[in-house]
């Protein structure tokens, strides 16, 4: 780890014979984080843990379209950057440079006995990788973190409540982000139809956004969502159909933050957290 000029940067070198790739994989262990209030307070947990918290670590996976050698990555924790240092693979002698990835993913988990338990994944066209999730509110005009829980009455009926928190930001310098939630909306739906409830309330969410408040979705859009991790990557890069045989609409990507673990460390799952919460909520109100 090293410092300079309030940065706090990890470098990791690569050997000098390290033979060329179009993948970088990089994980980082025993990583903590934690959310601060205006105050600059620590946010506490909903509840007391009944344990103590497992050691985080996040992988990310940087792609480029043709090899590279890589001679060092740096990560600066100050800003969330991530830069690999190196050349194309090439006959050509050619000095090394900041190389521009064509995508990466980002994954935040946590060992338990039966595998990993999953806390947030990022995935990202081109561009420098960014070290959290949280980083999708400096890019995108408006967040949407949506959740979608379902409940079958005492007449049968299955009955889905799809709730939804907006939020924006703004730059305080070029660290700091201030999060405004300024919207929350609640769809009801009886018997909706067969499949992912999760994706129909997505679905039918955007849709009522457009007809009633369509100043809601301009921009560029983050869709935060609790479901079908193995398809989130397919849905962004535009080549898996998001719903009934619909593609995401251009400027919207879909990220996942569980709601069940890192509500008091990543805002995104706190979000979601709340999300599941209010879903929850009017169901034992209406069912």
């Amino acid at each position: 780890m090293k410092h300079s000029s309030g940065q706090q940067l990890f470098v990791q070198q690569f050997p000098l014979n390290a033979p060329p790739g179009k993948v970088i994989k990089l994980t980082l262990d025993g990583v903590q984080s934690s959310l601060l209030d205006t105050s600059g307070s620590m946010i506490k947990p909903f509840k007391k843990p009944k344990q103590q918290r497992e050691p985080r670590s996040i992988t990310v996976e940087i792609e480029f379209e043709e090899p590279i050698v890589a001679q060092e990555v740096k990560v600066d924790f100050s800003t969330g950057e991530i830069f690999v240092v190196g050349k194309v693979n090439s006959a050509i002698f050619l000095y090394p440079q900041i190389l521009m990835p064509s995508r990466s993913t980002i994954t935040t988990a946590y060992d338990k006995k039966k595998g990993k338990k999953l806390i947030n994944f990022y995935f990202q066209g081109p561009g420098h990788a960014f070290f959290g999730i949280d980083r999708i509110f400096k890019f995108y005009d408006r967040v949407y973190c949506i959740d979608t829980n379902t409940r079958v009455s005492a007449a049968g009926v299955t009955i889905a409540v799809t709730t939804a928190i907006t939020v924006t930001s703004e730059n305080i310098g070029d660290k700091g982000i201030h999060i405004t939630s300024d919207h929350t909306i609640q769809l009801i739906s009886n018997d909706p139809p067969s499949g992912n409830p999760e994706l129909h309330g997505i679905w039918m969410l955007l849709a009522r956004v457009w007809q009633n408040h369509p100043h809601l979705l301009e921009g560029r859009l983050a869709i935060i969502t609790d479901t079908e991790l193995g398809k989130i990557r397919g849905w962004n890069e535009r080549v898996e159909p998001f719903y009934d045989g619909n593609m995401l609409p251009r400027g919207v990507d879909i990220f996942y933050a569980s709601a069940d673990v890192g509500s008091e460390e990543y805002l995104p799952n706190r979000l979601m957290k709340a999300c599941d919460s209010l879903s929850t909520k009017k169901l034992e109100e209406i069912s």
